[in-house]
């Protein structure tokens, strides 16, 4: 198996949280649970077969993917092909760093997975090309970095101010006054949401609770017996009650679920 991941140098560092390539990925399960993590991703199929959503209660087909796509933010999980045989370029972007390669509100995406010429033009398909084409691992990263220098248009100043606050809420996991926070910016509250969901996707709670979200998992990540109670707690929630209709909200799983059912990573589930 190869697998690289890498943190690409300035400017792209600012918006890029990673380039991965990986190719003859093995594993025992044909599906995983894919929860959400607060970023947008662009995956780029180095083969000709497809992958596969599929529906999270029957798990039957709902969608074809090919060639290259684009997966907004999710406020609910994905049931996706596990990558075996595969070959794969995933381009994952910070939250509220997507919008200057793109151009479009980023909630117009939202719990969607799109062909990647809705949102990048026809010239992606011919950066799918220039990889695969490359035989050089260490090259086919190059390549994309330099694909996304080349689509990097100017940051605007709201896109800015939105950056700022993502970090604020990402830093502020356990709570937050979204109504200060607003009287920050220096927006009404109404101009603030609407920014976050132009340059984020979601609202700022919507996107708070997923923050939160994500750091429970990596606080309990590969633990086999967790103090749910403590955990309710020391992430802000009233009771116990809210933090496991939160979590299973995101997962599909109770917290103990997923201490049974976890995968190689935090934001995986392997389903079957």
């Amino acid at each position: 198996m190869v697998f690289k991941n890498v943190i690409p140098e300035p400017p792209l560092d600012d918006f890029v949280l990673s380039i991965v390539y990986y190719k003859d990925f093995e594993v025992e399960h044909t599906m995983d649970k894919f929860l959400p993590d607060g970023t947008t991703n662009l995956v780029v199929n180095l083969f000709e077969a497809p992958r596969y959503i599929y529906d999270n209660d029957t798990l039957k087909e709902k969608q074809a993917c090919v060639e290259a796509w684009f997966s907004g933010m999710h406020t609910e999980y994905l049931t996706i092909s596990s990558d075996n045989e595969s070959e794969m370029l995933v381009i994952t972007f910070k939250p509220g760093a997507s919008f200057p390669f793109i151009k479009q509100s980023i909630d117009t995406f939202n719990n969607k997975v799109v062909h990647a010429k809705t949102v990048f033009g026809e010239d992606v398909l011919d950066f799918r090309k220039d990889i695969i084409k490359e035989e050089d691992e260490d090259q086919k990263i190059e390549i994309a970095k330099n694909w996304l220098k080349s689509k990097l248009n100017e940051v605007s100043f709201e896109g800015e101010i939105i950056k700022q606050f993502v970090s604020q809420i990402q830093n502020s996991s356990e709570s937050i006054n979204f109504k200060n926070l607003a009287e920050k910016s220096g927006y009404s509250q109404k101009q603030f949401i609407h920014l976050f969901k132009k340059y984020v996707g979601l609202t700022p709670k919507q996107f708070h609770r997923i923050v939160r979200f994500n750091e429970i998992l990596n606080a309990i990540f590969e633990k086999e017996k967790v103090d749910w109670a403590f955990v309710a707690n020391e992430f802000g929630y009233y009771d116990q009650a809210h933090f496991i209709k939160d979590f299973q909200a995101f997962s599909g799983h109770n917290p103990k679920q997923y201490i049974d059912d976890q995968g190689d990573w935090p934001h995986y589930i392997p389903v079957r």
